[in-house]
C-alpha cells in the first residue's frame, strides 16, 4: 500500500476533475500561495468551499464565487485566502487533468 505525502510545506499535486464539484484541497493555515494550472482541453472551475460570509460555494459553470481556468490557463492565488479549502469541477468529461502548486511563502 502506497500513501501520498502530506504536502504540508508545499509541492505539486496532480488531480483529475469531473463535472461534479469536488474537494481538491483541505484547509491549511500555512499555505500562502496556490498556482492552479489546467493542462487539459476542458475548462475547469475552482472556488473556495466557503465565501467570505461562511456560505457554501459549489464549483461549476455559472456558479457564484468561481474562477474559470481555460485549457492551458493558469491562476495564481496569493495571501490569506489561499489557506482555505478549495473545490473544482470541469465543464465536461470525467478525468480532466489539473495541477496545483502550493507554497508556504509568497
Amino acid at each position: 500500500m502506497t500513501t501520498q505525502p502530506a504536502l504540508s510545506i508545499g509541492g505539486t499535486l496532480g488531480v483529475t476533475v469531473s463535472t461534479v464539484s469536488t474537494a481538491i484541497l483541505t484547509t491549511n493555515p500555512l499555505m500562502k500561495k496556490l498556482t492552479f494550472h489546467n493542462p487539459g482541453t476542458v475548462t475547469i472551475y475552482v472556488c473556495q468551499s466557503l465565501d467570505i460570509n461562511g456560505g457554501a460555494l459549489v464549483a461549476g459553470a455559472g456558479q457564484p464565487g468561481n474562477f474559470e481556468i481555460f485549457p492551458g490557463g493558469l491562476l495564481i492565488f496569493e495571501g490569506d485566502g489561499a489557506a482555505g479549502s478549495w473545490l473544482a469541477a470541469a465543464a465536461s468529461g470525467a478525468s480532466n487533468p489539473f495541477t496545483i502548486g502550493m507554497s508556504e511563502t509568497l
